[in-house]
C-alpha cells in the first residue's frame, strides 16, 4: 500500500536513478550523496555492484533495488511498480525526479546481419522500459512538478556502422522527451548527451567492436582514449545530478549536450 504523498516543496527530494551500479550512474550517486543536503536516492541496477552496496551500507538515504530492464514487457510493468515505484513511495512518500541512465549498446552488427529479436531486446532496455518507468511515476511527479532526465547519446543524431539498434533507440528517446514536454507541461523532461565518457561502453568499442565498425570509425574511438578527449564519468555526474535537482522549465523537451554553454551552471559542484 502506498503512503500519502506530501506536497511539501521543502521536503528532502527523492530521486530514482537507474543504471546505478557503475559508470555514469554510480558516479552520479556518489556526487548526490556528497552534497551538503543530499537527496534520498533509490538506486536501480541490474546487478547491485559491490561499490553500490557499500554506499548503501554507509548512507541511510540510499536504497538499492535490482531490476533487469530486459524483462519481457508482459512482466515489466509489475516489476517497475513493485520494485521501483512502490519502494520509493513506501520508504520516502514521494518521487521528485527520475534519472534514467540504464542502457545497452548491443547488438553491434550491420542490418544485413541483424537478428531482429536482438534489436527488440535493445529497444526494450533503451526505450520501452524508460516509458514504463515514466508512466508509473507520472502521478507522483505531477504532484511536485518534478523532473525527468534521460541519458541519451550523440549516436542519436550520427550514424556508425553496426550501431543501428542503439542509435535508433536513442533517437526515439529524444522524441520521447519532446512528447513528455507537450503532454506533461508541469514536469520538466530533458534528454542529455553525456559525450565520450570513460566507461565500459568505450572499452568495448575499442577492444571488441572494431571488427564491425569501419577502420576509420574504430580509429576514432581509439583516438578518444589516447588523446585524452574522453571524459571521466564524475564530470558528467555533476551536470546530471544538478539537472535532477533544479532543471529549469525552459529545458523541457530539449536534447542537450552536457558540456554546452547553457548548461554551465549545472556543471558547477554545490
Amino acid at each position: 500500500m502506498r503512503v500519502a504523498i506530501s506536497d511539501d516543496m521543502t521536503a528532502t527530494p527523492v530521486i530514482i536513478l537507474t543504471g546505478a551500479g557503475r559508470g555514469i550512474g554510480l558516479a552520479t550517486v556518489k556526487y548526490l550523496l556528497a552534497l551538503p543536503s543530499p537527496p534520498n536516492i533509490l538506486a536501480v541496477s541490474r546487478v547491485i555492484s559491490p561499490a553500490l552496496r557499500s554506499l548503501a551500507v554507509n548512507n541511510t538515504n540510499l536504497e538499492t533495488v535490482a531490476v533487469d530492464f530486459a524483462t519481457p514487457l508482459s512482466e515489466l510493468r509489475a516489476e517497475v511498480e513493485s520494485s521501483i515505484i512502490n519502494t520509493a513511495i513506501s520508504r520516502w512518500g514521494r518521487i521528485d525526479a527520475l534519472l534514467l541512465n540504464h542502457g545497452v549498446l548491443d547488438p553491434i552488427c550491420k542490418v544485413a546481419d541483424a537478428n531482429v529479436a536482438d534489436w527488440e531486446v535493445a529497444w526494450r532496455v533503451n526505450l520501452l522500459s524508460f516509458v514504463e518507468v515514466v508512466r508509473a511515476a507520472i502521478g507522483e511527479l505531477r504532484k511536485v512538478k518534478g523532473r525527468i532526465v534521460l541519458v541519451s547519446s550523440g549516436a542519436s543524431t550520427a550514424a556508425y556502422t553496426g550501431w543501428g539498434a542503439y542509435g535508433a533507440s536513442k533517437a526515439a528517446m529524444n522524441h520521447f522527451a519532446l512528447t513528455m514536454a507537450r503532454e506533461e507541461p508541469d514536469i520538466t523532461t530533458v534528454s542529455v548527451r553525456p559525450g565520450i565518457v570513460d566507461t565500459d561502453m568505450q572499452t568495448a568499442l575499442r577492444e571488441i567492436h572494431g571488427t564491425v565498425m569501419g577502420p576509420a570509425e574504430h580509429a576514432k574511438f581509439l583516438e578518444f582514449k589516447s588523446s585524452g578527449i574522453i571524459v571521466p564519468p564524475e564530470n558528467v555526474a555533476v551536470a546530471l545530478g544538478n539537472l535532477c535537482l533544479r532543471a529549469e522549465k525552459d529545458l523541457s523537451g530539449q536534447f542537450v549536450s552536457w558540456d554546452e554553454e547553457n548548461l554551465a551552471s549545472y556543471r558547477r559542484e554545490k
